[in-house]
């Protein structure tokens, strides 16, 4: 069994990545290009569509130079969970390494259909491979967030801002939040967030050497 196996052939894929430091996750924030209602953007893990005849670990690579200007490394998650659009877990199996630490179903609202396709994001532990710079492009990324386990749970049930960030003991790595901008999850980040409230740690991973 791999991914591939478990996503429909005709489904929209992605990818997004569980980035962790001290107990802090790192998101993106949604740039100019996307569209949200005003005063708002949304904050997400770093990653995107996978191209055509592209793999996952490819284009979570791929998308982390996109997007941070920094290359990753993937961890081999010793469990993947199953996540539904609702935010509950389906299923938890085993998958041949570099394994993701969920697959995420979401409603893929970019299209403009009757009824909203099934979009599958494979979300993988991973870590920066060096200490350069962020470089953000303000079309695609505005901001990176550093914030805690907490917040992150309770960004599913209100909106959160740059003051939320900061007492919390996060912060903004790169790029900037303009005050009084309100932050709510998506993708990877509601993944990440269903699953810490149900108590399963992403740092539960097997390290290849």
């Amino acid at each position: 069994m791999n991914i591939s196996s478990l996503i429909p052939d005709n489904s929209e894929k992605g990818t997004g990545l569980i980035l962790e430091n001290r107990g802090l996750y790192l998101f993106q924030v949604s740039g100019r290009k996307h569209r949200t209602e005003s005063g708002e953007r949304f904050f997400a893990g770093i990653g995107g569509h996978c191209e055509e005849g592209e793999g996952f670990i490819q284009a979570a690579k791929r998308e982390a130079v996109e997007e941070t200007g920094k290359a990753v490394e993937i961890i081999h998650s010793a469990r993947t969970d199953i996540v539904q659009s609702d935010g509950s877990v389906v299923d938890t199996i085993e998958l041949p390494s570099p394994a993701p630490r969920m697959i995420y179903k979401m409603l893929d609202r970019r299209k403009n259909l009757p009824e909203k396709g099934p979009y599958f994001i494979a979300c993988f532990n991973a870590h920066f491979t060096d200490d350069t710079p962020f470089k953000l492009d303000p079309e695609e990324v505005s901001a990176l967030i550093a914030i805690s386990k907490e917040l992150l749970c309770e960004s599913l049930e209100r909106k959160i801002g740059h003051e939320d960030i900061i007492s919390s003991g996060g912060k903004v790595v790169a790029g900037s939040l303009k005050a009084g901008t309100m932050l709510f999850p998506l993708g990877t980040a509601v993944a990440l967030a269903n699953l810490l409230k149900r108590g399963k740690e992403p740092s539960e991973v097997d390290h290849d050497e």
